[in-house]
């Protein structure tokens, strides 16, 4: 794996789980993908579905171990996709590598980034927000403060935050032309022991490549020192 992962944090339990494909296409889902998504989230669509409270309080505690209130509107993009699909009656397609996104966070309820390699660089690192840092996270130019936010920020060269989980960098997020992209899967040992981490992982880079048609997708697991 090409990739590496420096963390630069306060101590805390934070697990990420990082995936690297190549050769990937940007394109809209298949029939028969989209019909497999439907059919895993419906049961998220139900009015009356409870939010899993160990996974709401446990990745509101991971973001509040860093100092950041995720609530309203800086709610963990997992708790965001739920109202959104309830809201929608159903799964809202956007691009492939986006909708592999957005089904595996849905199925897991763990915040995921999928970000363009070739835009955040290999060297990357796990920080926080600092005190008047922020960045466009859409089209319509609407920025995000990162103050006390977890962030993936490169390593290297200007330093700038590319996503988190609660919302990605507008500059980073994959468009047509993106050819390499990483994933990253935003937990704790307690929520995501390796029992269950390594199977999904392992799902997936078979989506990407399966889906999105990459020809090599890898993961790897990196635990915060405590």
């Amino acid at each position: 794996m090409a990739l590496s992962l420096l963390f630069a944090l306060p101590p805390g339990p934070l697990r990420i789980g990082l995936v690297e494909a190549e050769d990937v296409r940007v394109e809209t889902s298949c029939p028969e993908y989209l019909r497999l998504v439907a059919e895993e989230v419906k049961s998220r669509i139900d009015p009356g579905y409870v939010y899993p409270d160990p996974l709401q309080k446990g990745i509101r505690s991971l973001l509040k171990t860093y100092g950041f209130h995720p609530s309203g509107r800086n709610r963990p993009a997992s708790e965001f996709l739920v109202k959104d699909i309830q809201m929608r009656g159903e799964f809202n397609p956007i691009n492939v590598l986006v909708d592999i996104n957005n089904h595996l966070s849905l199925v897991s309820h763990l915040p995921i980034s999928i970000l363009d390699l070739d835009k955040t660089g290999e060297k990357l690192c796990a920080r926080l927000g600092m005190e008047k840092e922020s960045y466009v996270f859409n089209r319509e130019g609407q920025e995000l403060s990162l103050k006390q936010l977890l962030v993936i920020a490169r390593a290297e060269g200007d330093l700038q935050a590319v996503g988190s989980p609660v919302k990605d960098s507008q500059a980073t997020k994959v468009f047509e032309s993106t050819k390499r992209v990483v994933g990253v899967v935003y937990t704790t040992p307690g929520l995501s022991p390796d029992d269950e981490l390594k199977p999904f992982l392992e799902r997936f880079c078979g989506l990407l490549k399966s889906q999105a048609g990459a020809s090599r997708a890898v993961w790897q697991i990196f635990d915060q020192p405590r």
